[in-house]
């Protein structure tokens, strides 16, 4: 321990620490800011899309054009309808001695298409559409809504941050730094940032169950973005409803993890975990690469998941004699026309996905196959 202590002085020992308060307290003094809130009605007032007018706040060159779909655009909206928190906007006092007219006008950092829409919605120029929680609303626009609620929606806050004392350099390196480097939440890391509750803690419990951890070699990176409790769900999923499924993954898990997680209690609970740990137990000494689809392969695809813990678990419902038979033939898991399967462009149609699931079922029973096939 001391050892590294002096190791690490003796590493630091060699930086100039004046320069590095003086570089951090000169850039501190460059991104001075002030929190503002606007009603909805005011930041409408001030703001021109158009980017040869000469509104009090405007959008610069360097920011994106419109390109939110309508769909994005009408999300947007309603997550102000119905008071969920948006991030906030990050605007700049703009000195007139870079632009002739700046005039104290505040140029947007970060948040031109938040700006855009609300401006395009409350001028009649956005029809809501794919609503989630106000589905009367689909094909609305804002003189559609009761005359209550416009006023209501024009006094909605939104929140900005001013930042002053920034020439045109640090506003660019502010809109690349909030513009880059982030990666999307993935749908499960959504779901579990957002959900709660006995569903949901059951789904991280077993996403960290050694055996299934073993099972399910992943890089590290999927690991971290929760990847693992993504199947899980999906095992869940497609185990008890894959006849219903359509043609959306994520509302397909969504719907199922909504149903499962109003009633889900600790006989479900015993119930779902028995069939998991039966499904892995099979699998482990059935199948020789287990759900990888080759010795070499270092990871294990949803799609080849999906079918083979499912089509087992199915299997091992309608005859549970399977999982003490001495020897079971699996080498179909590895050559064609399985592999095709996995392979399917269209891997997330409703035939596709029943035929795959199927064909490990009736493989594991011994039942014709040929008719799943097709869908191939």
């Amino acid at each position: 321990m001391v050892d590294q202590e002096l190791f690490q002085s003796d590493l630091f020992s060699t930086f100039d620490q004046h320069l590095i308060e003086d570089q951090i307290k000169t850039n501190q003094k460059d991104f001075d800011f002030d929190i503002r809130e606007y009603t909805v009605d005011f930041l409408v007032q001030q703001f021109n899309p158009n980017p040869d007018g000469n509104s009090d706040i405007f959008i610069p060159e360097y920011q994106r054009d419109d390109v939110w779909s309508d769909k994005q655009k009408s999300l947007f909206i309603e997550s102000l309808l119905i008071g969920l928190p948006i991030p906030y906007i990050f605007v700049a006092d703009v000195d007139d001695s870079e632009l002739d007219d700046a005039d104290g006008r505040i140029e947007i950092i970060d948040g031109a298409q938040r700006t855009r829409t609300i401006y395009q919605f409350r001028k009649n120029k956005l029809k809501l559409c794919n609503m989630e929680r106000l589905p009367s609303l689909e094909g609305a626009r804002y003189s559609d809504l009761p005359i209550a609620r416009q006023r209501r929606f024009n006094r909605t806050t939104v929140r900005l941050i001013e930042l002053k004392n920034i020439n045109e350099d640090g506003r660019r390196l502010m809109f690349d730094r909030l513009n880059t480097g982030g990666s999307p939440l993935t749908e499960m890391e959504k779901r579990l940032g957002t959900e709660s509750g006995r569903f949901i803690e059951f789904l991280r419990r077993l996403a960290s169950d050694e055996n299934f951890v073993r099972l399910t070699p992943m890089p590290s990176k999927k690991e971290t973005r929760r990847e693992r409790a993504e199947y899980v769900l999906r095992f869940f999923a497609y185990r008890e409803n894959y006849e219903n499924f359509e043609k959306s993954v994520r509302d397909f898990l969504n719907d199922y993890l909504d149903e499962k997680s109003k009633y889900f209690n600790e006989a479900e609970e015993i119930r779902l975990e028995k069939m998991f740990n039966n499904m892995l137990d099979f699998i482990e000494v059935n199948f020789r690469f287990q759900f990888r689809k080759g010795e070499r392969a270092s990871n294990v695809s949803r799609i080849r998941f999906e079918a083979t813990a499912v089509g087992c678990s199915l299997a091992l419902e309608q005859n549970p004699a399977i999982s003490s038979y001495s020897s079971t033939d699996t080498s179909w898991a590895y050559k064609e026309p399985f592999l095709s399967m996995m392979r399917s462009d269209a891997s997330n149609s409703k035939p596709k996905v029943k035929a795959r699931i199927e064909f490990v079922k009736h493989k594991l029973l011994g039942l014709d196959t040929d008719v799943l096939t097709e869908y191939n």
